[in-house]
């Protein structure tokens, strides 16, 4: 009995406290987003420029807390927030049939621009005795450009999301992530209304 309780106690330490201080856990934006491209396109062209990036803690995109007090930062493996951001929206509103693309800058042809700012990004995990919970948060502003006549549209979407797991693995915070990101994007579709090339 003495023994096994031995190997019980060495196997929770040893999984609770594989994260270290100073690990980074690489969150993809975008993730894996449900649905596939539409295939006749026909909506406006609209030209997504690299978010703004106002967060109030840029340095990281949150943090992982074990049970044992180890922690390690969320991140991104490359780029920055303000384009990936960019990039996964875009990636959204074409699986919508919009014809969407990341500009560098304002100065193309496309019917309608778009400016996003992110105000908050992020996620943690805070584990307990065989669970892990998780939150992560997303708020989202959008500036609209209607080329056609220089009208424009402000948009603002925000939302919260919540898991427990009993093994925490890094693509638990990336599912968590990318479904908040892809529950947002839909709220922005839903919420604007298009009237032939505009917004």
């Amino acid at each position: 009995m003495k023994g096994l309780s031995f190997v019980l106690c060495a196997t929770v330490l040893a999984v609770a406290g594989c994260a270290g201080k100073g690990d980074r856990i690489p969150i993809a934006i975008p993730g894996t987003l449900s649905g596939t491209a539409a295939s006749t396109a026909s909506g406006p062209r609209v030209a997504v420029l690299p978010f703004e990036d106002k967060r109030a803690d840029r340095r990281a995109l949150g943090q992982r807390e074990s049970f044992w007090g180890g922690h390690s930062d969320f991140d991104l493996p490359s780029g920055t927030v303000s384009e990936s951001t960019a990039k996964a929206f875009a990636d959204y509103l074409s699986r919508q049939g919009w014809r969407a693309s990341v500009v560098s800058s304002a100065g193309t042809d496309a019917d309608v621009t778009i400016q996003g700012t992110v105000t908050d990004l992020s996620v943690n995990a805070k584990g307990g005795f065989f669970h892990t919970d998780l939150n992560a948060k997303n708020s989202l502003s959008f500036h609209i450009v209607n080329q056609s006549d220089g009208s424009t549209v402000q948009e603002r979407v925000s939302g919260t999301a919540t898991d427990q797991v009993f093994w925490f693995a890094p693509e638990d915070a990336q599912s968590l992530v990318t479904d908040l990101l892809e529950s947002n994007f839909k709220k922005f579709v839903s919420d604007v209304r298009l009237d032939g090339k505009a917004v």
